[in-house]
């Protein structure tokens, strides 16, 4: 609506800034997380400005409950694998371990144009200390 497309236009005119931002914030991750985690790929042919910043641990849903502890919200995109979701039945068969444990273990941080630096070295901080 009218509304919507109006603070779309504003926020249009600052998306530069609020992508460079964005990946000030991933570098920030991609520099100080231990090695723990799997980060996402970067790939020198591309421009990532970091929708969302999605990283893989082994025990993810404890992981999501300790930041939580923390006061830090976490979010589990695309929980379902593919072939187990309602519109693949009966189109995917066979068993498919790879995506299994990437839907498994698949963890969205905090990252936006809201969040500074320092909210980011906070994550960090609780991140590294989740043994």
């Amino acid at each position: 609506d009218e509304i919507q497309a109006g603070f779309l236009l504003i926020k249009l005119a600052a998306l530069n800034e609020i992508n460079e931002h964005k990946r000030k914030l991933a570098k920030l991750y991609f520099e100080n997380l231990k090695q723990d985690y799997t980060l996402p790929v970067v790939d020198k042919d591309y421009f990532d400005v970091y929708h969302i910043f999605n990283v893989r641990h082994h025990q993810r849903d404890l992981l999501k409950s300790y930041l939580l502890k923390h006061e830090i919200k976490t979010e589990i995109h695309y929980p379902i694998a593919p072939h187990h979701q309602k519109a693949m039945k009966g189109v995917l068969k066979g068993n498919y371990p790879i995506s299994e444990e990437i839907h498994n273990t698949t963890l969205s941080l905090p990252i936006s144009y809201y969040h500074s630096e320092d909210d980011i070295q906070k994550v960090i901080e609780v991140l590294n200390s989740f043994d």
